[in-house]
């Protein structure tokens, strides 16, 4: 076996774009770590890949968060909130598998200090979609 591959594990963050739709989904698995999360996120608002969307659809069923600690949470916010002007019209869907992962990203958007408006936390994806695709309440 080769030292150097294995370490090796695939990107946990796989990003699927619907440009028809505006919309942008992060599918995760896997344990998360605070510096994939941050480079996704910097990827995207930088438009390194392709224009933002206005929805993001993050799917955290199979992923892990609890590793996250409530600091890890306060510096993800801290950097979402810098893109305040790029985040205010931007609708965010967070589905989730068990209350665990719920609370950490409820808490997230309360850290958030307002940057991010229409964020929902939800356990199916259709009815996490279906709040996307409507018009802002």
């Amino acid at each position: 076996m080769v030292p150097h591959l294995s370490k090796w594990r695939p990107m946990p963050i796989t990003t699927h774009r619907k440009p028809d739709r505006d919309l942008s989904i992060f599918e995760c698995e896997g344990s998360l770590s605070l510096n994939e999360i941050i480079a996704v996120i910097e990827r995207f608002f930088q438009g390194t890949v392709a224009p933002p969307t206005n929805k993001i659809l993050w799917d955290i069923r199979v992923a892990s968060i609890d590793n996250l600690t409530a600091d890890h949470i306060s510096k993800i916010a801290d950097l979402v909130s810098g893109y305040r002007s790029e985040v205010k019209d931007t609708k965010i869907a967070v589905v989730v598998s068990d209350k665990l992962n719920t609370d950490i990203a409820k808490n997230f958007k309360v850290k958030s200090k307002g940057a991010l408006k229409h964020l929902m936390v939800f356990r199916k994806i259709d009815e996490a979609i279906t709040w996307l695709e409507k018009d802002k309440e």
